[in-house]
């Protein structure tokens, strides 16, 4: 059980790794943002990208939980 558990961790962080990745080069577009319009701000252009980022976070973090296991007192 705990093998498993490692691998799932270690994938969920290279999947988070490779969503961050694909999302900088413009392999994939940001859930949030138009792409038929440019954004005006740069507060716009974070906005825009807050849920995919966000997204990949929470898959690390994930990841790092099952890898790290839970503590015994």
């Amino acid at each position: 059980m705990k093998r498993m558990r490692l691998y799932a961790g270690y994938l969920c962080v290279a999947i988070a790794f490779a969503l961050i990745v694909m999302l900088g080069y413009g392999v994939i577009d940001p859930i949030g943002m138009d792409m038929t319009t440019s954004p005006e701000t740069t507060g716009a252009v974070l906005m825009g990208l807050l849920p995919s980022v966000l997204i990949a976070a929470v898959v690390f973090a994930i990841g790092l939980v099952l890898v790290k296991g839970a503590r015994k007192p």
